[in-house]
């Protein structure tokens, strides 16, 4: 039964397209605007603890303005109950004694986190043991791993391994707190992104994992949010102002409040935000069809390109899903394939007069030969003599055969190829093959000249020219994976290598702000 309901109320719409991986939910998806499943339903040890983990979550809904949802009722987990519902809670139930979810129950908590939805998994959550088959495989990955055993309830210091996350930012560096120390099965921390881990030294007991300890992690796992911590079997704890900012920071998390687009650290001027986590559509398996812009009446989606290649969907990049060294993210791989925007001037003012900044969550793979020192991940250039000015205008990046990433920008008055009219940035240093970066560039705004810059992991810029703006420059259309819509030589100034999140602003961002930026994204990513 519903043991409990706050009087709020809201409607959601939520389309479903089951070819959409990780899709977006189109609700206002603010932090005090989610409705949370308080699931309690169990088949095994009791906690004295129960009563105090169901009222947390009932006063974390009073404070936000959620609406709570709290039962023991395993029959909610039906497509329609949980069409609604931002973040599902295994309020500290055990399994450990038998099934707890039917096979129906099953297959609607898998689709509804393949639809993109967000779980929280507290304490006896990851004691789940007995569900049986696929499943049981599938929700042990789900939370990261299985809680085996543990010593004698005791006090021990938990060590804060990311100080920066807003889940765990309210800590200080070591937490002393008195629960249950739970070993599991194996560790997760190659598959998740742990934010607390316990000091060993600091607890008695043979029930140990060797000196690395995870304790609270998170992860996006098969389309959906996934965070799990292995506190919570004292009563006090429930009562413990860490705790519970730790908890209600891991739903704002798993509903996807601090997430989205809306939520970046800014979005003044964003006009493109290419996000592999949602709004990416397959076909034929894992093969992209379309990745749509998160960014509502923007830029519109960029699509498969066939047109000059000798087998058909060979453009068509692949979706790599729950990347561990990407905190889980997904990724867009890239073998020499492209996808187009087809609005064909969406992008012009861009080098105009407007300025940009692009940001490149990226790594790169062994480079094909092909045209000399390109191999493009983006680009919207201009191959012809369309404005009687000269042929080449737009601006792109990429790397060379040695895997050295650089950018451009060309304004159609130059008479060659690489000139002051159409400065090379290059940095350097070699990119480390399938090793993620954060890549970025900017062009000042102003109808004069201006400056270009090139970032890698940095906001201190590592190459700096200048470009002579023209203000009637006409640039070619869009494309991610390669310099430009090129139909006469497909892949054959394109890039191999992986795409997790790409941003163009329609501005010039300040070192601040680039700064800030930067560093979200790179703690998102797992980035150092």
């Amino acid at each position: 039964m519903i043991r409990h309901k706050q009087l709020f109320v809201f409607v959601f719409f939520l389309t479903a397209n089951l070819s959409l991986i990780s899709q977006h939910k189109t609700m206002d998806l603010t932090p005090n605007n989610i409705k949370v499943l308080n699931f309690y339903g169990d088949n095994g040890f009791v906690h004295p603890s129960k009563e105090a983990g169901l009222k947390l979550i009932e006063d974390l809904g009073i404070k936000n303005t959620w609406e709570i949802v709290s039962t023991a009722d395993a029959s909610i987990f039906n497509g329609k109950d949980l069409r609604s519902i931002d973040v599902i809670i295994f309020n500290n139930n055990c399994g450990n004694k038998g099934r707890i979810l039917s096979k129906e129950n099953q297959l609607a908590l898998q689709k509804y986190i393949r639809n993109g939805g967000g779980f929280v998994g507290i304490h006896c959550a990851g004691a789940i043991w007995n569900e049986g088959g696929e499943f049981q495989n599938w929700y042990e990955g789900f939370i990261g791993t299985k809680l085996l055993d543990h010593p004698k309830v005791q006090s021990a210091r938990l060590v804060v391994e990311d100080s920066i996350n807003t889940i765990t930012k309210h800590l200080d560096k070591g937490w002393v707190v008195k629960d249950e120390w739970h070993r599991f099965s194996y560790n997760p921390r190659n598959d998740v992104k742990v934010l607390l881990s316990v000091d060993e030294n600091s607890y008695q007991g043979a029930q140990k994992m060797g000196g690395d300890h995870p304790f609270t992690w998170y992860q996006n796992y098969d389309g959906g949010r996934s965070f799990f911590t292995s506190l919570g079997h004292t009563k006090e704890i429930y009562a413990d102002f860490n705790f519970r900012k730790l908890v209600e920071e891991g739903i704002k998390w798993a509903a996807d409040a601090s997430n989205n687009t809306a939520s970046l650290p800014l979005s003044e001027g964003l006009l493109l935000d290419l996000n592999a986590d949602e709004q990416v559509l397959v076909e034929d398996g894992d093969k992209v069809s379309s990745w749509s812009n998160s960014v509502a009446n923007k830029v519109q989606k960029f699509i498969k390109q066939d047109i000059g290649r000798k087998v058909k969907g060979s453009g068509r990049p692949q979706l790599k899903l729950n990347v561990p060294k990407l905190n889980g993210h997904n990724s867009v791989v890239f073998h020499r394939q492209e996808l187009v925007n087809h609005q064909e001037d969406a992008f012009d003012h861009l080098i105009q007069g407007s300025g940009y900044t692009w940001f490149s969550v990226m790594s790169v793979f062994k480079q094909v030969k092909g045209k000399p020192g390109v191999n493009s991940f983006f680009g919207n250039l201009r191959n012809t003599n369309l404005n009687k000015q000269g042929q080449y205008e737009g601006f792109w990046a990429g790397v060379n055969i040695k895997n050295q990433v650089w950018m451009s920008s060309r304004n159609g008055l130059q008479k060659g190829t690489w000139n002051d009219d159409s400065p090379l940035l290059i940095d350097n240093d070699t990119l480390i093959k399938e090793k993620y970066y954060l890549v970025m560039g900017r062009m000042g705004a102003g109808e004069g000249t201006v400056k270009m810059e090139l970032f890698v992991n940095t906001t201190k810029a590592l190459v700096e020219k200048s470009f002579p703006v023209n203000t009637k420059a006409n640039p070619s259309k869009m494309v991610i994976g390669q310099e430009r819509d090129a139909t006469n030589h497909p892949g054959a100034e394109s890039f191999d290598g992986e795409v997790a999140r790409f941003l163009i602003f329609e501005r010039p961002l300040s070192n601040e702000e680039l700064k800030t930026l930067s560093d979200h994204l790179k703690n998102k990513y797992n980035i150092n």
